[in-house]
């Protein structure tokens, strides 16, 4: 077999064990609403309770929530989850972050005690989907 067949049939796995790993995330919450605290919602997984945790979902170039408001000087993740049908790139220049995401995948990315102040987060391969991080 040449190694374009293997190449073709490689992806076409990973592509169907991606769509159903998108099948099998747990709903642990959404980060879209505000507390009465003023901070969004954090998420609830067995796996992220040892720290605060926060949810982004990117989809074909839409960013939800576009805005987190967390706690300053204080550590967090964000799971990043891509519920689209392409690939997406989860950057932040100002926390030297870069998570890329296949569809259907998620990924977590750990945010050191920020101080107060704003902190962009965007999609790399989709112009004009940005995100913000308000630290208070």
């Amino acid at each position: 077999m040449n190694n374009s067949i293997k190449a073709l049939l490689l992806l076409g796995c990973a592509m169907f064990s991606f769509s159903s790993f998108a099948a099998s995330m747990p709903n642990i919450g959404n980060s879209s609403k505000i507390t009465s605290s003023g901070y969004s919602q954090q998420v609830h997984h067995k796996r992220y309770d040892d720290l605060p945790a926060y949810l982004v979902e990117m989809k074909d170039g839409k960013l939800m929530p576009n805005k987190l408001v967390v706690p300053a000087k204080q550590k967090f993740r964000i799971i990043v989850r891509n519920l689209g049908t392409k690939p997406a790139e989860f950057e932040s220049n100002q926390l030297r972050q870069e998570k890329i995401l296949y569809m259907g995948t998620e990924s977590v990315v750990l945010v050191m005690p920020l101080s107060p102040g704003t902190y962009d987060y965007y999609d790399d391969f989709t112009p004009g989907a940005n995100g913000l991080i308000v630290a208070k």
